[in-house]
């Protein structure tokens, strides 16, 4: 994958707000409910040793007791068994001191609102306020989040890009520490491009998080969105660290998902979603493929996401333009849900001579109907981080017949063609669920190696396949093939 184009700071323009009206009829109203609210609250207390529906009804939302009530009351958030990683769902509604973007201007009006979010953007993050973004329709070109700014979109809120978008030209730019965006619901809070005008070109990013100019960028949440139709990708993230991407959609976007091209530390992707990507290679849901050798993937977590219907793979990690004097790759992925892919579900891919080590796990997740392998190996060297498969569940691979590549059709696979000189390994497939019960599967598992330089079957490198529940493979037994040798297992 060609490297990003990041935008030039050449021609931005810096827009400044006089301090705007902040009255807020709704509050200059409270007083008058003072005394009803005491009543309640005591007859509350004290008939039902709680507080009563009416007191709940007036007391404004954002006070302490309201967020007492809402870990009470409200679903808890999915765990995760990443440690730092946070948990807490979007939030319903906008904090109560969050100042509306209509208090910047006009805006909403099928017009191009582009300075009028600039300027509350800027002067929001100046002031330490969060900016609440109301129910409506507004039209941008591109806009940039300062440092500092904090975000809130409502439900009801449709952002979409402005006609006549470049390549290279990013809706939402994050280039700087601190930045947070928080919708109501992924279904409910709506940014867009126009995908239809996008016919060349992979750059035009919904939403791209990137330091600029070798800066490494800090502390970004992204929550409850949705980033979709772009030109490029749903989500670019290269130089970042302590980056959360939870509870979000990427829908329908060109090029990806989401890309993760390196030099990234703490990175949380949480319950999100990346669907339907078509238009221009890789066309993966999600693909982490750092474009040079200095680039580095540390502490990558992926947890209880679904990367489905994709023209491409599912889950693509891809370390081949690293090489051995790369920083060790850290990627884990747990619970992760691809279906209706129509390549591969999962594939790593790694260099040859050279690799970089460290360790990528998959971990508890699933493979359904993808259109060729349900995960696979893909040129993977011995000499490299290792690839694990712990737990994997595959459904019904090949929905579109053998690999139009390599012209075998077993559920997962390590697999090469010509050209490589280093022995093929490290590549772990343990406790392995395969229900092959289309009828498009001859074995469970194969590994081959195409360059005919071999495949390591010993050591702390070597292939393994070991069997969980396997039905339906045409063929089996054997479950597999290794180097064309019939086997049941390879441990």
């Amino acid at each position: 994958m060609q490297p990003h184009k990041p935008l030039g700071t050449t021609g931005r323009r810096c827009y400044q707000a006089s301090d705007p009206a902040r009255f807020n009829p709704n509050r200059s109203l409270l007083f008058l409910f003072v005394p009803l609210l005491i009543t309640l609250g005591l007859c509350g207390w004290g008939c039902s040793g709680g507080i009563s529906p009416a007191a709940k009804i007036l007391r404004s939302p954002g006070t302490a007791s309201d967020a007492n009530e809402t870990g009470t009351n409200q679903a808890a958030p999915n765990p995760t068994t990443s440690n730092s990683a946070p948990t807490a769902p979007a939030p319903a509604v906008a904090p109560a001191n969050a100042v509306s973007l209509l208090h910047f201007g006009n805006a909403g009006f099928g017009g191009d609102d582009t300075n009028v979010l600039q300027t509350a953007l800027n002067y929001t993050a100046a002031n330490g306020q969060t900016l609440e973004i109301p129910a409506g329709s507004y039209n941008i070109n591109p806009v940039s989040f300062p440092g500092n700014a904090n975000v809130f979109v409502d439900a009801g809120v449709t952002v979409t890009a402005q006609p006549g978008y470049g390549d290279g030209a990013t809706m939402l730019n994050i280039h700087s520490s601190n930045v947070a965006i928080t919708g109501a619901g992924a279904a409910v809070s709506v940014f867009h491009m126009r995908k239809a005008e996008y016919t060349s070109g992979e750059y035009r990013h919904c939403l791209d998080i990137e330091g600029l100019q070798n800066a490494i960028i800090s502390n970004v949440t992204i929550s409850g969105i949705s980033c979709n139709d772009s030109g490029g990708d749903g989500l670019y993230l290269r130089q970042a660290s302590n980056v959360t991407v939870q509870d979000s959609t990427f829908d329908n976007n060109r090029r990806q998902g989401s890309s993760i091209t390196g030099q990234v530390n703490h990175i949380f992707y949480l319950r999100d979603h990346f669907s339907n990507t078509n238009g221009t290679a890789p066309e993966s849901g999600l693909d982490i493929e750092p474009n040079t050798p200095g680039d580095f993937l540390q502490d990558v977590n992926i947890d209880d996401c679904y990367t489905d219907g994709n023209a491409g793979d599912g889950l693509m990690i891809s370390a081949w333009l690293m090489n051995s004097s790369s920083q060790p790759i850290d990627v884990t992925v747990l619970r992760n849900h691809s279906t209706g892919n129509q390549r591969y579900g999962y594939v790593g891919i790694n260099n040859d001579p050279s690799n970089a080590p460290g360790a990528i796990l998959i971990k508890d997740s699933f493979s359904d109907q993808s259109g060729s392998y349900g995960a696979a190996g893909r040129f993977f060297a011995a000499n490299g981080a290792s690839l694990t498969f712990q737990n994997l569940t595959v459904t019904n691979p090949h929905v579109n017949g053998p690999d139009p590549s390599y012209g075998d059709s077993a559920a997962v696979e390590l697999v090469r063609g010509g050209g490589g000189s280093v022995p093929l390994g490290n590549v772990h497939f343990l406790n392995t669920n395969i229900a092959a019960n289309n009828g498009k599967s001859d074995h469970y598992f194969s590994f081959h190696d195409g360059s005919n330089i071999g495949i390591v079957t010993t050591g702390n490198n070597r292939v393994q396949f070991v069997p969980g529940t396997l039905s339906g493979a045409t063929q089996a037994p054997p479950n597999g093939l290794v180097g064309g040798v019939a086997t049941d297992a390879a441990n």
